[in-house]
């Protein structure tokens, strides 16, 4: 677009969706001088009613760290949307405030999938895993459908806890959700199992995924070593340098 620094351009005084192009454009040069440039613009023209142009505006202000903008423009905010919350909630957990990141999360109408995950990879990031695992329960208590990106973190909270008997109620979820052959998750599942000693598990989640990639092939090797099963683990990393089976 050819975006510079000072977006003065009688177009943009009247398009609040030029305006939205110009906050994504300078997202990805992580420049707060346009976006605050903007900002003095939209209260200017009274564009700040606008829910989708101020969501935009927040947006901007949580990818590149400003969080004292993102507080000023959540509480200017006249009507909120479920994205106004999540941009408020995910730059708190960022910041490790949690305290007031549970306040947010609690204020929320009705939190969908993106609120429960950020408050789930938050308690990871405090080490608090146990409160992870019950927020993600509570989740589905709630009938909240977790995401790829759900299950890997609640299964990195598993892995840490090597809580057995949650990690087979989350994977009874991803069975359920279709979920179990996707790489990512599959992974998570398999180091989970892993990290619990599970061996049964790891070779039921192992020989059922489709797509093997180096972290599989990595955690079924260090498994084995584990176990000081040295003839399994080196006759794994020959199947693994095989280029016709590593995905």
């Amino acid at each position: 677009m050819g975006i510079t620094k000072s977006p003065c351009t009688t177009s943009y005084d009247s398009h609040s969706d030029l305006y939205v192009d110009v906050l994504q454009s300078a997202i990805k040069s992580r420049d707060p001088f346009v976006g605050r440039s903007v900002h003095a613009r939209i209260i200017k023209h009274g564009l700040h009613l606008g829910v989708f142009l101020m969501n935009n505006l927040l947006n901007f202000y949580a990818k590149t760290g400003s969080f004292s903008d993102v507080h000023r423009v959540f509480a200017e905010m006249p009507l909120k949307t479920i994205f106004s919350w999540n941009n408020i909630l995910s730059a708190y957990a960022k910041r490790e405030n949690f305290e007031a990141a549970q306040r947010v999360f609690d204020e929320i109408p009705e939190p969908d999938s993106v609120s429960w995950t950020s408050m789930i990879v938050g308690y990871n990031m405090l080490g608090h895993f146990d409160n992870a695992i019950h927020m993600f329960l509570r989740m589905i208590s709630c009938g909240v459908s977790p995401t790829q990106f759900t299950f890997t973190n609640v299964l990195a909270s598993c892995a840490a806890t090597e809580a057995l008997d949650i990690d087979r109620k989350v994977h009874s979820f991803i069975i359920k959700l279709g979920l179990s052959s996707v790489a990512p998750v599959a992974n998570s599942l398999l180091n989970t199992y892993a990290k619990s000693v599970d061996s049964v598990m790891v070779k039921v989640v192992f020989g059922r995924m489709r797509l093997k990639d180096k972290s599989t092939w990595n955690t079924m090797i260090s498994m084995h070593m584990h176990f000081s099963q040295l003839d399994l683990g080196l006759a794994l990393f020959q199947e693994m340098t095989d280029p016709d089976i590593v995905s």
